[in-house]
């Protein structure tokens, strides 16, 4: 059985929703309040900065982007299908980790992806 195979695609999704919603919700504590995720998640968000702004990158996520709103969920739904594809098949070198995904929806969000594509 090929990796491909044994990786469930739609459950990876799943946490990559969740872990929108969580970076989300964190994002509104106010100062001082606990935040509720481990240590390690703002490595992702510094990750998935860098890892959007990519050309290579840009190319497999901007046709996916093109009939999406500035939603993070909308983000991710139409990219993770495609990017986890592409790690699978290893044209795609990035962690398959849902909190680095969720961080890429969310900056693609935020940043627009208008903004984000525009040059190409």
């Amino acid at each position: 059985m090929s990796e491909q195979e044994k990786f469930n695609v739609d459950a990876f999704h799943e946490q990559v929703l969740k872990a929108i919603d969580l970076i989300e919700f964190s994002e509104n504590l106010q100062p001082g309040q606990s935040v509720p995720y481990s240590s390690g998640v703002e490595e992702f968000k510094k990750e998935a900065e860098s890892t959007v702004q990519r050309p290579d990158m840009k190319k497999y996520i901007c046709p996916a982007l093109k009939t999406v709103t500035d939603n993070a969920v909308e983000v991710a739904n139409a990219i993770t299908p495609g990017l986890v594809a592409g790690v699978l098949a290893g044209t795609i070198l990035i962690p398959l980790n849902p909190i680095l995904f969720g961080w890429m929806a969310l900056i693609i969000a935020k940043a627009g992806v208008a903004s984000l594509c525009a040059d190409l």
